[in-house]
């Protein structure tokens, strides 16, 4: 109970200069940052960790473009408390690592947004079908190729079209592989190597991988079921199926520690690697979501509605006009990640779950909210548990 009761005392006390703002202002960064506030917030995240069955957290703020505050909270493996160099499965956001990879390539002219990917990659479950000559980068990096998310969703587990390609949204993992699948063919280069040369090496991120390395495996935060058993770092015990050293995914699987995945969003926001140009053709919302939209207007408060919402480049695009929020999700059996900035103010925030999905959704909406009150992701997130909620 008094546990409990110092974690509303502090929550009352960090947002209440700032949830006035609230009724007023479109959301367009993090408050201040404090010691003060630094340390109550690590006294919050431990406490979150401690008694929500959390295994493993990371968080980094980041303000103005350079990193306010981080820390890593829990266990990476039992006995061995986590530290600045555990690193996460960050699972979807390996999608930005690859999107960002693209468009470097992009600025540099060895590859085109806009061409068809069929004269150097046609799938063979998509040979038959002359649509897929339609098939273009831009397509992939906003969700636009017309695929199931993966194509084990399908009856026959091959890759099919559900839409024309660029008729309409629908997430997909198969199409950010499709890009990558490309961009191997069309510069003879497997594709964890052009990751490593125009983002991780230029960043100094060491270690970070986007495919299986038994070498990683000692730093990785260790993912537990519901009953805290480890099937291994790269395993899915719903399938019985773990991958294989040296396999990659360009949709998933990446491992970086919190930092340098924050060291990699900077970079981002400071549209490094690429021109202006690319920079706000990533930053402008290229499909729409439809009925799939984050920010439901309606349960918002006012002046929080962005103009337009969807999907940029290879980012979730809120547009309020004169700032836009960028953000991206992951989500797996036992982990849930999310990272977003504000064009403007180059404020964000990075959070890494290491816990049974379920479990995790219970907290990320309230350790949003404590770092960034009026961020519209947090009615996302609660919305998120609500839907968890009800299927339990």
């Amino acid at each position: 109970m008094r546990r409990t009761f110092l974690v509303i005392a502090c929550i009352t006390a960090l947002t209440n200069t700032t949830l006035v703002k609230a009724k007023e202002l479109h959301p367009s960064g993090l408050p201040d940052f404090t010691p003060d506030r630094a340390a109550a917030l690590t006294k919050m995240f431990t406490d979150f960790v401690a008694t929500k069955g959390i295994n493993t957290a990371g968080v980094v703020v980041i303000k103005g473009g350079k990193v306010a505050w981080t820390g890593t909270f829990g266990s990476q493996a039992p006995g061995v408390p986590a530290s600045e160099n555990t690193q996460f499965n960050a699972a979807s956001l390996t999608k930005t690592v690859t999107t960002e990879t693209i468009l470097r390539l992009v600025d540099q002219g060895k590859l085109d947004l806009d061409e068809s990917m069929a004269p150097y990659w046609v799938d063979p479950d998509l040979a038959d079908d002359p649509r897929h000559k339609d098939l273009t980068p831009r397509m992939a990096l906003s969700h636009t190729t017309g695929f199931l998310n993966w194509r084990f969703l399908a009856k026959d587990y091959k890759l099919h079209f559900q839409n024309d390609p660029g008729a309409k949204y629908g997430y997909s993992g198969e199409g950010m592989k499709y890009v990558a699948a490309y961009a191997e063919r069309k510069l003879g280069r497997g594709f964890e190597s052009l990751v490593k040369e125009h983002l991780f090496t230029p960043l100094k991120i060491n270690g970070a991988s986007i495919s299986v390395r038994e070498a990683n495996f000692p730093n990785i935060a260790r993912r537990l079921d519901e009953d805290g058993a480890f099937w291994g770092p790269y395993c899915f015990p719903q399938k019985r199926w773990c991958s294989q050293e040296g396999d990659y995914s360009a949709a998933g699987n990446l491992v970086i520690t919190v930092n340098d995945f924050a060291k990699f969003m900077i970079s981002v926001m400071k549209e490094e690697g690429y021109s202006a140009k690319i920079a706000a053709d990533r930053n402008h919302v290229q499909a729409d979501k439809g009925d799939e939209t984050k920010v439901i207007c309606g349960i918002v408060p006012d002046g929080h509605c962005p103009k337009t919402q969807g999907y940029g480049l290879g980012w979730e695009v809120f547009d309020y006009g004169d700032t836009q929020l960028l953000s991206h999700g992951g989500s797996d059996w036992a982990e849930l990640t999310t990272a977003y900035f504000y064009t403007g103010t180059q404020d964000g925030l990075v959070i890494f779950l290491n816990a049974p999905n379920y479990r995790a959704l219970q907290v990320m909406p309230e350790l949003i909210e404590l770092i960034d009150p009026i961020s519209p992701l947090v009615a996302h997130y609660k919305n998120l548990r609500l839907r968890s909620n009800s299927r339990q």
